[in-house]
């Protein structure tokens, strides 16, 4: 009897020392601080092969604001913005998302065709290149 008394003594007492140093957790539960991170960062330098201070005019400041974009007037004209709404296919959408690969139109500038000759004359009469 004394042995089962000695043994569940001896595993309690272990139980509670264990309960009593699991305490220290407070260190591991700390929100990390991202700004504690040191970063080195290389100086990394650009050799042009020539000096250029030595086209710059003299004095010249990168900072110094030189001209005033707040000094220029934009002027908006009506009849620009009314000739692009002209030509523009009924019902476009600037911001429609295309629905498939078929749908999208790549306009490259390589394809305009510059015939020389008028091939009208070589065309059966009432020839149209766009019907089905």
């Amino acid at each position: 009897m004394k042995k089962k008394t000695l043994i569940l003594s001896l595993a309690s007492g272990l139980f509670l020392a264990n309960a009593a140093f699991a305490n220290g957790t407070e260190e591991k539960g700390k929100p990390f601080d991202i700004s504690t991170i040191e970063y080195i960062e290389d100086e990394v330098t650009i050799d042009l092969g020539f000096d250029t201070s030595e086209y710059l005019p003299e004095g010249f400041d990168p900072y110094k604001m030189y001209v005033n974009l707040n000094a220029i007037e934009f002027i908006e004209e009506e009849v620009a913005l009314q000739y692009v709404k002209a030509n523009l296919p009924e019902g476009f959408d600037a911001y429609a998302a295309p629905t498939d690969v078929q749908s999208i139109n790549y306009i490259d500038v390589n394809d305009t065709l510059n015939v020389d000759f008028d091939t009208t004359a070589h065309l059966p009469e009432g020839f149209n290149a766009f019907s089905k």
